[in-house]
């Protein structure tokens, strides 16, 4: 089941980052952080839902004409069973509705499932960030990816 996010699941999700750390390296979203930037509105998004428990989760910040993804997280025991694409397709959607031109994304250049990923769903290369994720004292660059609406 999907939701909009809330505030209230700012804890689950970020205990969700720590437990899949592996996933995430230092770019872990802390729980204060998340609220805040829900409450204030600075994110969007939602969560996948499963026995009341936040058990996937998709936010990004509207930005002039477009979205930005910040994150798009799926517990492995969900994956392959169409959540991320789900996710994908209600950030289309949103852009839609608002009349949104673009999403935009980073990656980590190492990260290819991902990367594969979001070319099935129609997402291109369109820059790269030297240096821009942090894991422990290993510095990665990231794919920027975008999709045109």
């Amino acid at each position: 089941m999907f939701e909009n996010i809330k505030h209230s699941h700012s804890i689950e999700i970020y205990e969700l980052q720590k437990n899949y750390k592996e996933d995430f390296g230092n770019n872990i979203w802390k729980s204060n952080e998340l609220k805040d930037s829900i409450i204030n509105k600075d994110l969007e998004g939602e969560v996948f839902m499963n026995e009341k428990k936040v058990s996937g989760f998709c936010f990004f910040k509207k930005i002039d004409n477009y979205i930005e993804i910040y994150s798009i997280f799926v517990s492995p025991m969900f994956r392959n069973r169409g959540v991320a694409k789900k996710f994908i397709k209600n950030c289309i959607q949103y852009c839609n509705n608002e009349k949104l031109v673009k999403i935009i994304l980073d990656v980590k250049d190492t990260n290819l499932n991902a990367i594969n990923f979001y070319k099935r769903n129609n997402f291109i290369f369109c820059g790269k960030r030297k240096n821009y994720y942090r894991n422990m004292e290993q510095f990665h660059d990231s794919f920027t990816m975008h999709y045109i609406i």
